[in-house]
């Protein structure tokens, strides 16, 4: 068994040494360390006929070379590629910032689903209470055309004034995780904006509250003639 150096430093483990783990089948095993390894891809490196021995569903998902890879026609049908380092940094990489940007999207939908309707409800209550100003707008001659042109610019008016209070309070916020970053890492973390995905955040935002605020209105509208 090899053991990772963080692993043993902290357990007081050297080469050599019988430990006794414990496998996810309740089953306990005393195991020899064979070696201790600065750069190992994990907490701890067993051998495949004791894991297999304690679940036999268990797959290798990965197999570190000594030397250069094999070719195509030496990996089997299984599916296996030989990746280099750079590669393999990449993959495993693209996989996670594939997943982050599953669950942000996600959560940006869900959180424009629901300000969506808080803001479609919100514009219907708000017209009910407002019938007595659009039928001072219709006597003083404006058209329900018009009335629709105020209540809109209205709407687009709030949408890009809570977008800009929004990216206000969250820039800060956004900068000082950088800072706390960058002085963890010790090295430059950059500020990466979505910017796709925040002006479509935006522009479906402004699209709901116009749409919402013109069919309110075209309820209250009626009443105010």
């Amino acid at each position: 068994m090899v053991v990772a150096r963080w692993v043993a430093a902290e357990r007081g483990w050297r080469a050599g040494d019988t430990i006794r783990l414990t496998f996810e089948d309740g089953r306990a095993e005393s195991l020899r360390v064979a070696a201790v390894a600065g750069d190992a891809p994990a907490a701890f490196l067993l051998p495949r006929d004791v894991v297999r021995a304690h679940d036999p569903s268990a797959l290798t998902p990965e197999i570190l070379l000594p030397g250069p890879a094999p070719g195509a026609d030496r990996l089997g049908p299984l599916g296996a590629g030989a990746l280099g380092p750079a590669a393999y940094a990449a993959s495993s990489r693209d996989e996670d910032d594939r997943l982050v940007w599953l669950f942000t999207l996600v959560l940006v939908g869900t959180a424009v689903g629901y300000t969506g309707v808080a803001v479609a409800n919100t514009l219907f209550m708000a017209a009910s209470g407002r019938v007595r100003e659009f039928r001072v707008l219709r006597a003083s001659g404006a058209t329900p055309r018009q009335v629709l042109g105020v209540v809109a610019a209205e709407s687009a008016l709030v949408t890009v004034m809570g977008s800009l209070l929004g990216a206000a309070v969250a820039l800060p916020a956004l900068l000082g995780i950088r800072s706390g970053l960058s002085r963890q890492v010790g090295a430059s973390v950059p500020l990466i904006v979505p910017w796709p995905a925040v002006l479509g955040v935006v522009g479906a935002c402004l699209v709901l509250a116009v749409v919402a605020g013109v069919l309110s209105v075209l309820g209250a509208a009626r009443r105010a003639r």
